[in-house]
C-alpha cells in the first residue's frame, strides 16, 4: 500500500500537472526566450527536440481548435483515485498513437524517456527520471526508471474508458472540426467496414466463419475449407475530399454491417449539424438492402450502391443496356519508355436507365411486405451499366451501379462510385500500417474500442492539422484572390509516414530550451548566436549572426 509521504506527493505533482495543462506554464515564445538567452540568463531545461517537432505548433492547432479542452473533460467513470489526472492518460496514449509506436513496451524508449515531449505535456525532468512514487524502487536492482510512469500503468488506465466516453470524444472532435469551418454546403460521404481480426483468446470478441481454399500434400486440387475468424468490424463514414471521419462505429465481426448504414448516416448528419448537408453517400454491396436504402431516399440524400450479379434489377439494367446507346468517354495514355512508347487510347462506355422497377426489396416495409402478389410494381430506381471500362469488356454483362440520383449524364455516378476507394486505401490501409490500428494495449474488448476509437481520432486530427497547414502556407496575397480549396489533395499525396519522416529531417538539428514559463525552439547554430558563443559560418538558409540577432528582436 502507499505510504501517507507517497501519497501527498503524489498529489502534490498530481497538481502541478493538472497546472500545466492549463497551457499557460509552458508556452512559445521564442523572441522572449531569445532575449534571454542572449541576456545570459540561467537555462532550466535544454533537451534535443526530437519528437517534439511533431508537437509544438500541433498543440497550439490543438488549443486553438478546443480539443485540448475536450481532453480535460474526459473522465474514468467509477474510478475514484488516479495518480495523474485522466487527461493526462489520454494525453500521453495521444502521443503514443500520434508517434506511431507500435506496442506500449515501446513507450519508456520513445516517448516517456524524450524529455522534451514529457516537458511539453506536463511532467518535469525530476519526474521523467524519479517517476511519480517510489512503488517498486525496492526491487529494481540494475534497470533505472524511465518516465514518470509505466506503460502498464497507462495502458490499465486508458482502458477503463468506457464506449461511451471514447464515442463522445470521437464525436466531439468532429463538431470542433465543424466549427472551424472544414465542412460547409453539401458534402459526398463513402462508409465502408474493415475487420479488426484478433486472438480468440480476446474477451467478448466476435466469432466469423469464413472458406478457403488449401491444397494438401499429395493433392492433385485444392479444397475448400471452413475456420474461424475472431474479433471486431470498424465502420467508418468520411467525409471523401478531405478524408476527415464523421463517424465510427465498433461492431463484432459477424454483425452485418447494412443495419448500420442508417445510425452512422443520422450520426454523420448530427455531427454536422448545420454547417453542412450530407448529398452524397457511396456504400458497397454490404450495404445493399432495399429498405435501409429507401430510408435514404426518403432523407433526401443520393446514394450509389453496386448491385449483385444475382438480383433481378442487374439482370434486367444490363439487359437493357445492350440496346442503348452509351455515353462514352475516352482518354490518351503514353504507354512504354523511349522509342518505343506509344499513345493508346482508352474507351470508357456506360449507359444510365431510369425507373427501373424490378428491385422489389426497395421500398418501406408496408409496401414490400406485397412483392410476392402479381400486380406488385416495386419503387422506381435508377442504374448505370458500365458495358466497357477502358478498352476492357467485362466477362459478364457489365456492372451495375443502383442509383436514386439524375443517370442522364451516367459519367457523374460513374465517377462517384469510384471515391468509394478513399475510404480503402486513405483509412483503412493507413491505418492498419503507420497507424498501427491493429496494435492494442491489452488482450480486451475495452482495449480494442479504446484503441480503434482514439487512432481514428488521432488519424482526423492529424488531416485536420495538415491541411490548416497548407491551407495557412496557402494564404492570399495581392496576387492571388482567396485561399484553395480545403481538400486532401493540398497534401501533394504524402501518407503519414513521409509526414513524421519529413518533420524529424526538419527537427534533427534544433533544440527546445526552457527559460521560466516559456520554451523557445532554435537551430543549435541560432542557440550558439544566442550565447554568444563564436561561430565561424551558419547554414545559409539561417543567415548572418546580424540577420539571427534581428529576427528575435536583439539590438547587438
Amino acid at each position: 500500500m502507499e505510504s501517507e509521504n507517497e501519497s501527498e506527493k503524489a498529489t502534490e505533482e498530481g497538481s502541478v500537472v493538472q497546472e500545466r495543462l492549463s497551457w499557460q506554464v509552458a508556452w512559445r515564445d521564442d523572441p522572449k526566450v531569445a532575449q534571454a538567452l542572449y541576456a545570459g540568463e540561467t537555462i532550466e531545461e535544454m533537451h534535443q527536440l526530437s519528437d517534439a517537432g511533431l508537437l509544438d505548433e500541433f498543440f497550439v492547432f490543438l488549443k486553438d481548435l478546443g480539443m485540448l479542452e475536450a481532453f480535460e473533460q474526459v473522465s474514468l467513470t467509477g474510478v475514484k483515485r488516479t495518480l495523474i489526472p485522466t487527461v493526462q492518460f489520454v494525453l500521453l496514449y495521444f502521443l503514443k498513437v500520434l508517434l506511431g509506436a507500435e506496442s506500449m513496451n515501446e513507450l519508456p524508449r520513445v516517448l516517456f524517456s524524450d524529455l522534451a515531449l514529457m516537458e511539453l505535456v506536463g511532467f518535469n525532468a525530476h519526474q521523467c527520471e524519479t517517476g511519480l512514487t517510489k512503488r517498486g524502487d525496492a526491487s529494481r536492482t540494475t534497470k533505472k526508471k524511465q518516465g514518470p510512469i509505466t506503460a502498464q500503468c497507462l495502458a490499465d488506465n486508458i482502458c477503463k474508458l468506457t464506449q461511451e466516453e471514447v464515442e463522445h470524444l470521437f464525436n466531439s472532435m468532429v463538431h470542433l472540426l465543424v466549427r472551424r469551418g472544414l465542412f460547409a454546403g453539401k458534402v459526398l460521404v463513402a462508409l465502408d467496414g474493415s475487420k479488426v481480426p484478433t486472438p480468440q483468446s480476446y474477451e467478448g470478441c466476435g466469432k466469423l466463419k469464413q472458406t478457403r481454399k488449401v491444397k494438401g500434400k499429395g493433392q492433385k486440387e485444392p479444397v475448400t475449407e471452413e475456420y474461424y475468424l475472431y474479433g471486431w468490424k470498424v465502420l467508418v463514414l468520411i467525409e471523401v475530399q478531405t478524408r476527415l471521419p464523421l463517424a465510427l462505429k465498433l461492431v463484432p465481426i459477424q454483425d452485418y454491417e447494412g443495419k448500420w448504414l442508417i445510425p452512422l448516416l443520422e450520426q454523420a448528419q448530427r455531427n454536422l449539424g448545420t454547417a453542412a448537408q450530407i448529398e452524397t453517400i457511396v456504400v458497397d454491396r454490404g450495404y445493399l438492402d432495399g429498405e435501409d436504402l429507401w430510408q435514404v431516399h426518403q432523407k433526401g440524400v443520393i446514394f450509389v450502391i453496386c448491385g449483385k450479379a444475382t438480383m433481378a434489377v442487374t439482370q434486367d439494367a444490363q439487359g437493357l443496356a445492350r440496346n442503348e446507346r452509351a455515353s462514352v468517354r475516352e482518354r490518351v495514355v503514353r504507354r512504354g519508355h523511349g522509342k518505343t512508347a506509344q499513345d493508346q487510347r482508352l474507351r470508357t462506355e456506360v449507359v444510365g436507365l431510369e425507373a427501373l422497377t424490378s428491385y422489389d426489396q426497395y421500398g418501406d416495409a408496408a409496401y414490400t411486405q406485397h412483392a410476392h402478389r402479381r400486380d406488385y410494381v416495386g419503387q422506381p430506381i435508377n442504374a448505370v451499366v458500365v458495358r466497357k471500362w477502358e478498352n476492357r469488356v467485362p466477362k459478364t454483362e457489365g456492372t451495375v451501379y443502383l442509383t436514386n440520383g439524375e443517370v442522364r449524364d451516367p459519367f457523374v455516378i460513374f465517377d462517384t462510385y469510384d471515391w468509394r476507394s478513399v475510404i480503402e486505401n486513405g483509412i483503412f490501409k493507413e491505418g492498419k500500417h503507420p497507424w498501427h490500428l491493429l496494435h492494442f494495449p491489452q488482450r480486451t474488448e475495452a482495449a480494442v474500442i479504446v484503441h480503434c476509437h482514439l487512432t481514428l481520432l488521432v488519424m482526423g486530427l492529424t488531416t485536420a492539422f495538415r491541411l490548416w497547414q497548407k491551407q495557412q502556407a496557402s494564404a492570399p496575397t495581392a496576387q492571388t484572390e482567396g485561399l484553395p480549396t480545403l481538400s486532401s489533395a493540398l497534401l501533394g499525396g504524402e501518407g503519414i509516414a513521409r509526414w513524421r519522416k519529413r518533420l524529424h529531417e526538419e527537427n534533427r538539428d534544433k533544440i527546445i530550451v526552457f527559460i521560466g514559463q516559456d520554451y523557445g525552439i532554435f537551430h543549435l547554430a541560432e542557440f550558439a548566436v544566442l550565447t554568444q558563443i563564436p561561430i565561424r559560418i551558419l547554414p545559409s538558409s539561417l543567415g548572418s549572426p546580424q540577420a539571427v540577432l534581428q529576427r528575435f528582436g536583439i539590438s547587438p
